[in-house]
């Protein structure tokens, strides 16, 4: 998208808490931002429109915010999902970790500068989570049982390498491989964990005490 200005459609059912989140996109990423208060006319707004970003409310009347990502993902796979919930219970967030979106952010703890910095991560290519659902994964929360899954030792370091927010291309300079090796590599861990895209096979693998994140 160089030279494009970043368009990023919020979707949330509360109007001021809508309105509030583009008009804060606007001055903190200088981002074109749409609004819209339910599934149904995102989705309606996304066939019509050009959209790089969307952050979308978990819980929504209707169409869940949950259900909305799966078909965003799905209809939309050039648009970079942000889920945002109020509510951070294990159910919740599960939910939002299951769907592979490359962010999620805690409404009540959310400043500007983290969904400026959650924004760049994603359309970078990057995971972003918010600092609290990093720690209580790291921590072995939300009562999963660890799937009997190995990794080899490059695979390993691959996976750390892109827990850390290294893109493809990155990690293949710092291992010192092809691009398309480590491609390689990588589509044969979302093959052994049945994950669809790298935001999914770190979530999972976090989950399920295959990587621990440190720092």
């Amino acid at each position: 998208m160089a030279g494009a200005q970043l368009r990023v459609l919020v979707v949330d059912d509360h109007a001021l808490t809508c309105e509030g989140l583009a008009a804060l996109l606007e001055k903190q990423v200088q981002a074109k931002s749409y609004t819209a208060y339910n599934a149904d006319a995102a989705l309606t707004f996304l066939n019509q429109n050009r959209v790089h970003v969307a952050l979308v409310d978990a819980r929504m009347p209707g169409m869940s915010g949950i259900e909305l990502m799966y078909r965003i993902q799905q209809e939309h796979p050039q648009v970079k999902v942000i889920g945002m919930t109020s509510f951070d219970e294990d159910e919740t967030i599960l939910e939002l970790l299951r769907t592979g979106i490359p962010g999620i952010l805690l409404k009540r703890n959310t400043s500007g500068e983290e969904i400026k910095t959650c924004v760049h991560s994603v359309m970078a290519g990057k995971t972003y989570y918010t600092k609290e659902i990093w720690n209580r994964l790291n921590q072995g929360g939300y009562n999963l049982i660890k799937e009997t899954i190995r990794f080899t030792r490059r695979e390993f370091e691959l996976l750390m390498l892109l827990s850390e927010g290294n893109s493809t291309k990155e990690a293949a300079e710092i291992l010192n491989l092809k691009e398309s090796t480590v491609e390689d590599y990588r589509k044969v861990m979302l093959k052994k964990t049945h994950c669809k895209n790298t935001a999914e096979l770190i979530a999972f693998s976090l989950r399920n005490g295959l990587l621990y994140r440190t720092g």
